[in-house]
């Protein structure tokens, strides 16, 4: 059985979205997946499941659909494809300071405009130092400044890519893959 790494987005972050862990662990064990396990409050669970991502990614979003009355953002990979957005991270030295480093994982390949909308943003606060760098179905987030006042994040982030993301910062990308290795 595949080993599934499942991220929400915006659970129990600013007062949206509240879900426990020890509910969201439940509900993922009443859908038949094995070897359920969650890191922090933050949505983030692996499993072993049946099927492929896309399934798991479905069965989730309907399983909270029930559970909070609403389905916050669900987006699924792999240990192998964690395995790949970490081999690859081009701010590997600046993510020895996790905080600073964060990945946005998609559900799916940026728009074709991406690149150009990401560049106004930058340019649009140029007192941030903030830098990305787009790779297909993810985006890497170098925040010197922090992440508190990045534009780099939620509603603005999705419309210049395209598709919704959620964001992790390398510390919690780091668990999670270590999660998965099974």
């Amino acid at each position: 059985m595949p080993t599934y790494v499942i991220l929400l987005r915006a659970v129990n972050v600013g007062g949206t979205g509240k879900v426990s862990m020890a509910e969201f662990r439940k509900m993922l064990t009443g859908l038949g997946f094995e070897g359920v396990e969650t890191y922090i409050q933050s949505g983030n669970a692996v499993v072993d499941a049946k099927g492929s991502a896309a399934s798991v990614a479905g069965a989730v979003a309907a399983g909270l659909e029930k559970l909070m009355g609403a389905s916050p953002g669900v987006v699924v990979r792999t240990h192998e494809q964690l395995e790949r957005v970490i081999r690859e991270n081009p701010f590997a030295k600046e993510a020895a300071d996790g905080t600073k480093v964060h990945v946005a994982l998609l559900t799916g390949a940026a728009a074709a405009t991406a690149r150009t909308a990401l560049d106004r943003i930058v340019e649009q606060y140029p007192k941030r130092r903030d830098r990305y760098h787009l790779a297909g179905d993810h985006i890497y987030l170098h925040l010197p400044d922090g992440a508190a006042e990045t534009k780099f994040s939620g509603k603005t982030l999705d419309k210049a890519l395209g598709v919704m993301g959620t964001g992790r910062n390398w510390n919690t990308i780091l668990k999670l893959w270590e999660m998965s290795k099974r």
